[in-house]
């Protein structure tokens, strides 16, 4: 078995949050380095036995998430972002037309689910309508890059579809559309989602007469 293909093994990721920065040590690092890491890692472990804290071996996988991010960040191909045209919003907030937009790798049963690292580690900016009439049930999540726990016991999380049909049955919105949208916000081509995936959502937006969007994050 050839070096690469060993260290491969080793320091492939499982896929969780817990290791959606250490990742990158396995992804994009040099074999160099990845040896580097695993002597470094090797030591502190056994040090940390010796010394009865975590301490340092905290340390050390801190130390190597941040190089791993920032080889992360100098790859992402970030277009400049001139002035946001300003959008007021032309209908009171009680007779307005709601959608729901989040990055929380959101998709219906039976979709396809988001690539979560992507081709070459690149990510997924592909998006998913999810009707309002959907059986809670029937949605899922892909997404490697943040604590799933939570939305896995109430998708409202990162989702708030329930909350905001409440607020369209008391009146506070005038509604919420029949289709809301997903992406998985681990893109590292926003070049990509600004030409291409994010305008195709905009105008499915603006052709089902939606006024404001509530945009949710992870």
């Amino acid at each position: 078995m050839e070096t690469k293909e060993i260290l491969g093994n080793i320091l492939k990721s499982p896929g969780t949050a817990a290791f959606s920065r250490i990742r990158y040590v396995g992804t994009l690092m040099s074999e160099e380095e990845q040896a580097r890491f695993l002597k470094a890692l090797f030591q502190a472990a056994v040090e940390a036995r010796e010394n009865g804290s975590l301490d340092g071996l905290a340390s050390l996988l801190e130390e190597w998430e941040e190089n791993g991010v920032a080889l992360a960040g100098a790859r992402a191909r970030a277009p400049e972002v001139g002035a946001t045209p300003w959008a007021p919003l032309r209908v009171p907030i009680e007779k307005a037309k709601f959608a729901l937009v989040t990055t929380g790798g959101l998709y219906v049963e039976g979709q396809p689910p988001y690539e979560t690292d992507g081709p070459q580690g690149l990510g997924d900016w592909s998006f998913r309508a999810i009707p309002r009439d959907t059986p809670r049930e029937r949605i899922k999540i892909a997404h490697a890059h943040y604590d799933l726990s939570g939305p896995r016991q109430d998708i409202n999380c990162v989702f708030p579809i329930d909350r905001f049909v409440e607020l369209e049955r008391e009146g506070v919105i005038g509604r919420l559309a029949d289709t809301s949208y997903s992406f998985m916000g681990y893109i590292q081509r926003p070049d990509l989602l600004m030409s291409e995936t994010a305008p195709e959502v905009a105008r499915l937006l603006k052709a089902d007469g939606v006024e404001a969007v509530l945009l949710s994050s992870t």
